[in-house]
């Protein structure tokens, strides 16, 4: 059985989208946002706008998923600075972050307990704990899922084509 594919003009616009929202994304936090946290806003960026029907792109979702992510990091970051901890441990003089390991650990099953799965989300987890506490990163990221779930909101209402 021969599949057919086509590009259509719908594709085009769809990855367009996709595609600068991204980059405007990361050209605005580009002075203080990392690696993990661009690959996690444009892991959500791809999930809106190639499956946004998604139950992972309603509001509870993409917008709680990552309150929880930023919610995980900043209580265990917490934690670690009360006991005075380091954030990694070193091994064979080679450094291994187990805040980050904790941090997803405890996103993941906070978004379950709380039915918020995103599952780019727990990039964001990650991304956060690689990084000082940070507070201007924790609002760049609020900030992008928020205006994310706008532009979903505004693609689906008058894109329908698109989408």
């Amino acid at each position: 059985m021969k599949i057919k594919y086509t590009i259509t003009k719908y594709h085009f616009l769809q990855s367009s989208f996709a595609g600068l929202s991204i980059t405007l994304i990361i050209l605005i936090g580009e002075s203080f946002s990392n690696n993990v946290i661009n690959a996690a806003i444009g892991s959500s960026v791809a999930l809106v706008f190639l499956h946004p029907k998604n139950t992972q792109n309603n509001f509870r979702s993409l917008v709680g998923g990552n309150c929880i992510a930023i919610l995980s990091f900043i209580f265990l970051y917490f934690i670690f600075s009360i006991f005075n901890q380091e954030l990694f441990v070193t091994i064979n003089s080679k450094d291994f972050h187990v805040f980050s390991g904790l941090s997803l650990t405890l996103c993941l099953l906070l978004m379950s307990i709380s039915n918020t799965e995103h599952i780019p989300a727990a990039g964001t987890s990650i991304g956060l704990s690689v990084n000082n506490f940070d507070t201007t990163l924790i609002i760049f990221i609020l900030l992008s899922i928020f205006t994310l779930y706008l532009i979903r909101i505004i693609a689906h209402k008058y894109g329908k084509k698109i989408f």
